[in-house]
């Protein structure tokens, strides 16, 4: 598939599924190798920033652990870039709330909805 080579560098893949014109839809991600490790993060923001070394490592440590166990307990957690909340997700088809116990749903992982800064 094609690949754009002026500003944000990402690539074109069809999906499996096909629109009503009977052609596969696509969509659109990152290129591949364009990304930036934490030791490049905390090296920009102690030579542009004026963090020490390890602040910023220390911040991020408190915030996954203190929002891992607000997840847990099932709270949505407001972030500056965006919110986090638990994924469930309901077993079998239901139609009447009443039959709906605790074993009917499971755990499908974290939902991030980015804020409108990072859309």
């Amino acid at each position: 598939m094609p690949r754009k080579t002026d500003g944000i560098e990402f690539e074109i893949h069809p999906r499996p599924t096909k629109g009503e014109d009977g052609k596969p839809l696509l969509y659109v991600r990152p290129a591949k190798g364009r990304k930036k490790s934490f030791k490049q993060l905390e090296d920009f923001c102690n030579k542009y920033r004026n963090l020490r070394t390890g602040e910023l490592q220390m911040v991020f440590d408190v915030v996954i652990d203190v929002v891992g166990l607000w997840l847990s307990d099932g709270y949505r957690v407001e972030t500056p870039i965006g919110s986090f909340a638990p994924k469930l997700k309901l077993l079998g088809e239901h139609t009447d709330p009443k039959t709906i116990h605790g074993r009917d749903f499971e755990y499908a992982g974290i939902e991030f909805i980015p804020s409108k800064e990072f859309q």
